[in-house]
């Protein structure tokens, strides 16, 4: 049965678009006709960043990623219950896929910064002296119900999004409250200065003292890291207690498939480039937006395989409509499926998976009415994400039986 498609966002297999390279690569092979073949000969490995728009398994970059029995855990390592996964979180999500979907092995969260709040404007913020922009689609959580209006200077957040490195600054899809006393304060940026003899580095507003710690080779200005600080500056500079690589990139060479969507973050030629510290060969690539608005910085997704290391890609795509590329017009739209928690029917709301969505404004219903929204019902929830920065509001609901 072919699945349902909202107006606005596609459920699209995980290899559509996409030719598996032959040298080295594991080719997916497809229920042949008349034969009465139920599955794919074998299964191709699967590799992918990007935020999660949806759940029902993950949805990231469009494809749906089954989380049931994936390991999560954060970039420190740390295990987490799959309930942990929020909606604008960036994930980097390793699985095995077929012709019945991919299923998640693994899936770790990354964020941008962990840190105190300097300063709130209109549209942005500051975090541990970086600028992060706040756009219509950052997803807040349910403690910063109201969006960026309800976060106040001295409040300790945690950021997740992409990190233009061209300008330092960066965009959040995804802003929580975080009130642990003991979790040391991070950030992950691009080095602006590295002073060797003073033992400091600067990162946007932030000059952090690196005396004493292990540190990347060939740390330069330009370099991306990540940086762990104690909690208290000294002497006007923030103390690191470590400072790794801040590239996103999979510790296994080869990867059937992979989609990546992120910054450009190294650039020497439309063809020649990286993503999140991923090394991109897009030689034989086809640009659907061209090339020209590619450039340090560019937000993209990049499909392809990984081979050796290097994502050689297949198809590349700016997401960015200011450099020439198509605003994604999945872009903002959000995908829930699963049973309803709880209803509560005055307020028209609903809860799947954690995630508040109301149901009054116009609602397109397949297979049922709003009487039919029910605790225990499995539904597909299609929507956006409301002005407080937390509700979906729904546009169309299928109800399952």
């Amino acid at each position: 049965m072919t699945p349902l498609k909202s107006p606005r966002i596609a459920r699209r297999t995980w290899w559509t678009g996409t030719t598996l390279l032959a040298a080295g690569v594991l080719a997916l092979t497809a229920c042949g006709g008349g034969g009465g073949s139920t599955g794919p000969q074998a299964a191709a490995s699967a590799y992918a960043v990007g935020p999660i728009t949806g759940f029902g398994s993950i949805i990231v970059n469009g494809v749906h990623y089954d989380d049931d029995l994936a390991r999560v855990s954060d970039d420190d390592g740390v295990s987490r219950d799959r309930s942990a996964l929020k909606l604008g979180m960036v994930v980097e999500v390793r699985g095995r896929g077929s012709d019945d979907g991919v299923a998640a092995q693994s899936i770790v969260t990354h964020s941008l910064m962990r840190g105190p709040v300097e300063a709130v404007g209109a549209d942005s913020l500051v975090v541990l002296g970086q600028t992060v922009t706040v756009s219509p689609t950052t997803f807040f959580d349910d403690r910063l119900a109201g969006g960026l209006a309800a976060v106040q200077a001295g409040d300790i957040v945690k950021v997740y999004g992409l990190l233009d490195v061209a300008t330092g600054t960066y965009t959040a899809t995804r802003i929580e409250r975080h009130d642990s006393g003991d979790d040391p304060f991070r950030l992950r940026g691009v080095v602006a200065a590295y002073d060797a003899a003073a033992a400091t580095l600067t990162i946007g507003g932030a000059v952090i003292d690196v005396a004493g710690q292990g540190l990347p080779a060939g740390l330069q200005a330009g370099s991306l890291v990540r940086v762990k600080l104690q909690r208290v500056q000294v002497g006007g500079l923030w103390v690191a207690t470590q400072v790794r690589s801040g590239e996103i990139r999979p510790d296994d060479s080869r990867h059937d498939h992979a989609e990546v969507e992120g910054s450009i973050t190294a650039f020497t030629s439309p063809t020649a480039f990286s993503v999140e510290g991923l090394p991109v060969d897009a030689s034989q690539a086809r640009f659907d937006d061209g090339t020209a608005g590619l450039g340090l910085g560019v937000r993209v997704e990049v499909e392809g395989a990984i081979v050796d290391g290097v994502l050689v890609a297949t198809k590349v795509e700016i997401k960015d409509g200011r450099r020439g590329g198509r605003d994604d017009d999945d872009d903002g739209d959000v995908e829930i499926k699963g049973r309803i928690d709880s209803v509560d029917a005055t307020a028209q709301t609903l809860v799947v998976r954690g995630v508040t969505v109301s149901f009054a404004g116009d609602v397109q219903y397949e297979d049922g009415t709003a009487a039919d929204l029910v605790p225990g019902r499995k539904v597909e929830v299609h929507g956006v994400l409301a002005a407080d920065g937390v509700t979906v509001n729904a546009t169309r609901i299928e109800l399952d039986d």
